[in-house]
């Protein structure tokens, strides 16, 4: 998907935040990836939230 504008950020997660996804993951059923852009989006609201 081509878009105006390409925005990146990266995310540094300890062993015990990684091993906290994998297990919401399996209990919820949904894939990692999807649990870790889930968590990403909520983190930047809250953050264009302080930032206003």
């Amino acid at each position: 998907m081509a878009t105006d504008k390409f925005e990146h950020a990266t995310f540094y997660l300890t062993l015990a935040q990684v091993e906290a996804i994998k297990k919401l993951a399996r209990e919820q059923q949904i894939s990692r990836s999807a649990l870790v852009r889930m968590i990403i989006r909520e983190y930047l609201a809250r953050e264009e939230g302080k930032s206003e």
